[in-house]
């Protein structure tokens, strides 16, 4: 966490609880079912500065690939804005998903909409960057129902 958060000095996890009807809503969102292990509870982590003040949000973020889970990580700051990205980890043959020219495409965007994501890289589709958009875009909208529209 402090890998995208180096001033962190503490965390909270936080774990809310999905009901059916978010989960209901989660999933129409996003085109797709939950996971297992998914659809009842979403935990993030409060990343807090040296005065105890938030000053972000780390989401770890898991979606299924070719070969397994694709895990990684993203941190968002304060004005909801994805401040990094990192792969934690894959066994996907194609590698590029892990590379900074294709995680980059995501710092500095907005997360308080997901329209377009899939359009920040045209370059050729894998498994990899497909589990890596999608599971974005669902951290993304589960975040935003549970936490920012709240």
């Amino acid at each position: 966490m402090t890998r995208i958060f180096p001033e962190a000095k503490d965390y909270k996890t936080i774990v809310l609880p999905i009901s059916e009807a978010q989960r209901k809503t989660i999933e129409q969102k996003i085109g797709f079912e939950l996971l297992p292990g998914q659809q009842d509870r979403f935990q993030y982590f409060e990343m807090t500065g040296a005065k105890g003040e938030m000053i972000g949000t780390i989401i770890a973020a898991s979606q299924k690939g070719q070969y397994g889970a694709v895990e990684f990580v993203f941190g968002v700051d304060t004005s909801l804005m994805i401040k990094d990205i990192y792969i934690q980890r894959a066994r996907e043959r194609n590698t590029f998903f892990k590379k900074r020219d294709f995680l980059d495409l995501f710092k500095g965007r907005s997360i308080k909409r997901t329209e377009g994501i899939e359009t920040f890289y045209s370059g050729e589709s894998s498994p990899g960057t497909e589990a890596v958009i999608r599971g974005l875009v669902k951290e993304i909208i589960a975040f935003n129902t549970l936490v920012t529209e709240k």
